[in-house]
């Protein structure tokens, strides 16, 4: 049997690992350490959602750190178990003792677990599946279970902090002179200087109170997001594929916005053709807004052209008839200036329903199609 490592071997050991560096040596400094070193986590064991800052302090209720956010811890009942191994003197230093305090034989090692009643308590989803079980023992989880410890918070006091309680359901002070720690992973207490009781108060830990992670650990993230990517984006132009391999979109135009919400993206495409129908009776100056322009006059009309520099290229409009008397009312459409429609300064429509579409070239000039 071990005769159990020195004080100076086992800080060597903690100390080195934290700096990065394997212990090798008592006479080596951590500088003159040559192997690398470093603290091995598995990802089912870290907390990848965020947690509130300031929990709330209803049993059994989870809470998160943002409205409308995933809920990622829970206030719970633990039940403190006696670890029968950890049991000696503490006031022998020859069996592992010596603490700050005088003490009696007994139990030292503590572990925690769910309450039987948990699983019809709980407000947790996945009560009763994996590690979220009635008497779920924490050290035995893995990680899938854990207290959620006091660094997680800056409040003071900190509600992360667990609390101890005795069989008369009186909190044992986490300054109280049996010295105790706990371990929020292994979910374990240690009790340095055992005392049965003090002043007629039980000292013996038998339940605790603290909040467990109930979000995503980072495993169950990490496949959240392979499988909400799906599969590779395939960009078309009329059925030609661009890419399939899309790493960004760049929405273009003036008729196009872009706006997010979180992670859902809003793609707004503004209607290009106006469908809009300007009635005509005597003779106008158009406006490049003017889609249709339906005529009906009591006598020949004129309609004058705005320059063809105000209309966007390839914007188009229709004149027409619509009272089918151009053949005695003539409709005649001129431009401005030294512009032209085909080539000439004006056109006529003189027959009856007559229609004609012209678009502009977005500078100085129109042509009919």
């Amino acid at each position: 049997m071990s005769t159990r490592k020195s004080n100076l071997t086992l800080t060597n050991i903690a100390a080195k690992k934290l700096l990065g560096k394997a212990h090798t040596s008592n006479i080596k400094d951590v500088n003159n350490e040559s192997y690398p070193s470093n603290v091995t986590v598995a990802s089912e064991g870290v907390f990848s959602e965020a947690l509130p800052n300031s929990p709330g302090t209803e049993f059994y209720t989870m809470y998160s750190a943002s409205a409308g956010g995933p809920f990622t811890v829970e206030k719970v009942d633990l039940k403190v178990v006696v670890i029968s191994a950890s049991e000696y003197d503490a006031s022998d230093e020859a069996n592992g003792g010596k603490g700050d305090e005088s003490s009696d034989s007994g139990p030292h090692g503590y572990y925690m677990q769910l309450p039987s009643f948990y699983e019809t308590t709980s407000s947790n989803p996945n009560r009763g599946t994996g590690s979220f079980i009635n008497n779920s023992i924490i050290y035995n989880s893995r990680g899938g279970l854990q207290i959620v410890p006091p660094f997680m918070s800056t409040e003071n006091p900190n509600k992360y902090q667990l609390k101890l309680w005795n069989a008369a359901n009186q909190e044992i002070s986490f300054t109280d002179n049996i010295d105790w720690t706990v371990d929020y992973y292994a979910g374990t207490i240690f009790v340095q200087d055992y005392t049965a009781s003090t002043s007629g108060i039980s000292k013996v830990p038998v339940s605790a109170s603290a909040y467990i992670y109930v979000g995503k650990y980072l495993n169950e993230k990490l496949t959240t997001i392979s499988s909400s990517a799906g599969n590779d984006i395939i960009v078309k132009d009329e059925g030609s594929t661009i890419t399939s391999a899309v790493t960004s979109f760049n929405f273009v135009g003036s008729s196009v916005t872009a706006g997010a919400v979180g992670n859902n993206v809003t793609v707004t495409i503004a209607d290009s053709i106006a469908y809009s129908r300007r009635a005509v009776a005597t003779t106008i100056t158009s406006s490049i807004n003017d889609a249709i322009l339906g005529v009906s006059g009591n006598a020949a009309i004129n309609i004058r052209l705005p320059s063809a520099g105000g209309y966007t290229a390839g914007q188009y409009f229709t004149v027409k008839d619509e009272s089918g008397a151009a053949d005695t009312k003539n409709i005649t459409i001129l431009t401005s200036g030294s512009q032209t429609i085909d080539g000439a300064s004006s056109i006529i429509l003189e027959s009856p329903y007559a229609a004609v579409n012209i678009y502009s070239n977005g500078t100085d000039k129109f042509f009919i199609y």
